[in-house]
């Protein structure tokens, strides 16, 4: 009987040790790696809380492995210092436009969809998916420790709006224009002499109602209705000929993402992949709405005149040539979307839409 109960306290020691050895083998494998994801969003725009949303699937995929925390812009940082707190592992990831980081290097304002770029943001998307697009990104990227991805496509931005009536070109001579920096700055600038400031979002409403600004552009329909700029302005012009296919990115703190277990990478690129297409299907059916109700409320819109742009082409065509003479990744930037868009022009010309 003795010998029967040593071997069951031997047999329950030696069990007990072994599933604190299990334990402690578990817990070392299921480490919890914490993020910060500092984003150019405003807290209530479509595209911040589709960010929640990925933070959320990215939490459950990994069963909690991995939680990221996107804040809001100007939570940490904001505007192009978003780019080095990334690089300098501030956060681990941000959220913003390519031609915010042309202070990094001025290939970077060619990355977003400068002045005659891709005309739909299918073709933007495939040149960065299926073309060069994402490789010559993190060549941009990868100096600075940073790994890049598409973020989301606004497609074709909404347009200046304005208190009052602004008919063209030379309406804006002087003017104080609220629009981003790089490539799309400097051809307003140039091709109508205006003042462009590079405002960010939560400054842009108070600098129009106060006179700091005469016109504003801020991304899309819903996004200029989400900033609640109709309040403020009931005249736009259109198209925002600067940016016809502007995209979002992410940066990536590569050290951050070396860190990562195979597994977690994949659910990281993955649920980047779901955000990208699900925010810019949403934002976009999102602007059909706001668009109607910017028109439902006395809202008055104007058109460039063929004379204006012709005059966005001559200024668009000059900067670029003097972007492509500064270094050899902007001119090959420039050459290579040109050749995508051509093989799209070259297609969609068969077989495009036959309704119209």
């Amino acid at each position: 009987m003795f010998h029967q109960v040593l071997k069951f306290l031997l047999l329950s020691f030696f069990s007990m040790l072994l599933l604190l050895g299990v334990s402690g083998c578990t817990e070392k494998e299921e480490k919890i790696y914490t993020w910060q994801l500092q984003s150019q969003a405003t807290e209530t725009s479509i595209d911040f809380k589709e960010l929640k949303r990925f933070a959320d699937n990215v939490k459950a995929m990994s069963a909690g492995r991995l939680i990221i925390k996107a804040h809001p812009g100007g939570v940490i940082t904001g505007g192009p210092d978003i780019y080095n707190a990334v690089k300098e592992r501030r956060v681990e990831m941000g959220n913003g436009w390519p031609n915010w980081w042309s202070g990094q290097h001025p290939a970077w304002a060619l990355m977003n969809a400068g002045p005659f770029d891709f005309m739909n943001l299918d073709g933007s998307m495939m040149f960065f998916y299926a073309g060069e697009g994402q490789r010559l990104a993190n060549e941009l990227a990868s100096p600075d420790g940073l790994m890049w991805r598409p973020a989301w496509w606004a497609g074709m931005e909404f347009g200046l709006l304005s208190k009052t009536e602004i008919t063209g070109l030379d309406d804006l001579h002087a003017k104080k224009i609220r629009i981003g920096p790089g490539l799309p700055g400097e051809v307003l600038a140039a091709a109508a002499g205006a003042y462009t400031l590079p405002t960010v979002p939560q400054e842009i409403r108070p600098a129009l109602e106060n006179g700091d600004l005469d016109a504003v552009e801020w991304t899309t329909a819903g996004g200029a209705w989400n900033l609640g700029l109709h309040d403020i302005s009931k005249h736009a012009i259109v198209p925002a000929i600067w940016q016809p296919s502007v995209l979002a990115d992410f940066l990536i703190n590569k050290e951050a993402f070396d860190e990562l277990p195979p597994d977690l990478q994949a659910i990281l690129e993955t649920a980047i992949k779901s955000y990208t297409l699900t925010t810019t299907l949403k934002a976009k059916t999102e602007d059909f709405e706001a668009f109607n109700l910017f028109l439902a409320n006395d809202f008055n819109i104007n058109t460039w005149s063929p004379e204006d742009i012709e005059r966005w082409r001559l200024v668009s065509d000059s900067i670029l040539e003097d972007y492509a003479s500064r270094d050899p990744l902007s001119k090959k930037i420039i050459e290579k979307k040109q050749e995508f868009k051509d093989a799209y022009n070259n297609y969609y010309q068969w077989f495009g839409p036959y309704d119209k």
